[in-house]
């Protein structure tokens, strides 16, 4: 069951709804931006082969390509979690029963939660060592990338991440479902 699909019946229910089903459509607006990364990178690895036998090349196009698998990477993070295509464990809890869905539903969020804190934690560091630029990756004004530029999606997906874990417990707490799905509802 996904939010949008979920009916809540009093008010806590009804803005923990609301605020999953905002998060659930942020999670595919991180889809797109995963799936423009991705063919962006597939444009200009396309576009480096076909201009290969005219003697064309551009030196910006490698380093994009790699700026944009790392964003694409990076923007899946919470693409991923958001609309559960993580790694689940319901065999496990199949074989616990209702109590094992409630057991790894705490464990995961738990589990998430502890990832997250330690990769929020890190971001003084990377903003600290995210020194200089991408070499190649010109912008249109001629400068190049800044590093830090690199790691801003994995940021905010962590970020993200962690957000959607506590909304979970939250909604635990108040009774709700947990969010499962084998389809994505907007297809």
């Amino acid at each position: 069951m996904t939010p949008h699909e979920y009916q809540p019946e009093g008010p806590l229910t009804r803005a923990l709804n609301a605020i999953d089903r905002f998060n659930w459509s942020l999670g595919g607006a991180f889809m797109w931006l995963s799936n423009i990364c991705l063919l962006a990178m597939l444009g200009l690895t396309t576009a480096t082969i076909v201009l290969r036998p005219f003697d064309i090349s551009f030196y910006w196009m490698w380093p994009w390509t790699m700026v944009f698998f790392v964003w694409l990477s990076f923007f899946g993070f919470f693409a991923l979690y958001a609309r559960l295509k993580d790694v689940r464990v319901d065999f496990l809890a199949n074989k616990l029963g209702p109590k094992g869905f409630a057991l790894t539903r705490i464990l995961t969020d738990a589990a998430t939660l502890l990832v997250t804190g330690v990769l929020i934690s890190q971001v003084p560091t990377v903003i600290a060592t995210s020194r200089g630029v991408f070499d190649g990756a010109i912008l249109p004004q001629g400068l190049e990338l800044p590093r830090l530029a690199l790691s801003i999606p994995l940021m905010i997906s962590t970020v993200l991440v962690a957000w959607t874990a506590i909304l979970d417990l939250a909604k635990m707490a108040a009774g709700m479902p947990e969010n499962i799905t084998d389809h994505l509802p907007e297809a």
